[in-house]
């Protein structure tokens, strides 16, 4: 072993042992310039990843905290949907919220962002959501409603003063989350195509390539359900046409789920487990959407097609928990 190698191996000591207590700047940029190596996508799609991590793993939780009236009525959420019921969701993390809140979503969360110098419009929005959240948690702490449940909900035996609090801190976050989720969401969905593109031709059509299909065709889904509905221009033919090109995505899965192989795991058995893991979820969804079909042809009365399209609505958040979870643990 000569000097100039055992001088390498100790300067990349250092390196690394400076990097990991304290000196992250760098390694933050480092990790951009090689994402930015392979295209300008996959280095904004890292920049965002901290901000969907916070909102996929607690805006969900603290907006079911504040949704609820003194009497625990379940309402709407900040896009007008109601709350899917908390057996529908696989998500231990609600348990922990508090605990990760202050890593998920308060610790330089804005850092790749900025960084990269990409969307300075949301990087405000986020300091914003920040701020807002870090000032509920202090005024109002969320306390579980249930040990089996997946929510919290905002105890309402307070003083008229602290009740006022609470209150305004409420608003100040549902707008907060919602204008961050407007900026946001448009950004994420763009992105997916192009990661699409660039999956295929580092892997081609595999089992990787038709789980992402696959997402990306559930959210398109309800784009297309809460647009249409939006503007009144939804219509039966619409509902069956995007339910069947969901059925496709999901039909993909078939040569790629067969018995596992014994012996070692290999490097598609996370994503093959994935696939299983969704299963449930992802039947109740294409059920939910072939029965607002249904109803609709039959001429259904305006509240069964409403609480048809709530079904849809909960579908969707429910199989996104499912395959987040996992999703997080796996990759």
């Amino acid at each position: 072993m000569t000097s100039r190698f055992v001088f390498v191996s100790g300067l990349v000591v250092v390196l690394v042992v400076l990097g990991l207590s304290s000196a992250t700047r760098p390694f933050v940029k480092l990790d951009l310039w090689l994402d930015q190596r392979e295209a300008p996508v996959t280095a904004q799609a890292n920049a965002l990843s901290p901000i969907i991590a916070c909102v996929n793993r607690v805006d969900v939780h603290w907006l079911n905290a504040y949704d609820v009236d003194e009497h625990s009525r379940p309402m709407t959420d900040a896009f007008g949907r109601r709350f899917s019921e908390p057996r529908d969701f696989d998500n231990s993390d609600a348990f922990t919220v508090r605990d990760i809140q202050e890593d998920t979503c308060l610790r330089d969360i804005n850092e790749k962002l900025e960084l990269l110098a990409y969307q300075p419009a949301l990087s405000q929005k986020v300091r914003d959501y920040a701020q807002a959240l870090k000032w509920a948690s202090v005024i109002s702490p969320p306390t579980r409603l249930d040990k089996s449940a997946s929510f919290f909900v905002i105890p309402f035996n307070q003083t008229p003063r602290l009740l006022a609090q609470i209150q305004t801190a409420r608003n100040a976050y549902i707008n907060a989350s919602t204008a961050l989720r407007e900026e946001l969401l448009p950004l994420d969905v763009a992105q997916r195509p192009e990661q699409l593109k660039l999956l295929e031709a580092r892997v081609g059509k595999d089992i990787h390539w038709s789980l992402l299909t696959y997402m990306i065709q559930a959210r398109e889904t309800l784009d297309l359900l809460e647009d249409g509905m939006k503007h009144r221009t939804l219509t039966p033919q619409a509902v069956a046409e995007t339910t069947a090109d969901l059925q496709q995505a999901w039909d993909r899965r078939e040569p790629f789920i067969g018995p596992r192989e014994p012996g070692f795991r290999n490097k598609d058995d996370d994503a093959r487990d994935l696939w299983r893991h969704i299963n449930e979820p992802a039947q109740k969804y294409l059920d939910a959407l072939n029965t607002l079909h249904k109803d609709w042809q039959n001429h259904a009365e305006p509240q069964r097609l409403s609480d048809d399209y709530y079904a849809v609505t909960r579908g969707y958040d429910a199989l996104l928990s499912h395959y987040n979870r996992r999703a997080r643990a796996d990759f």
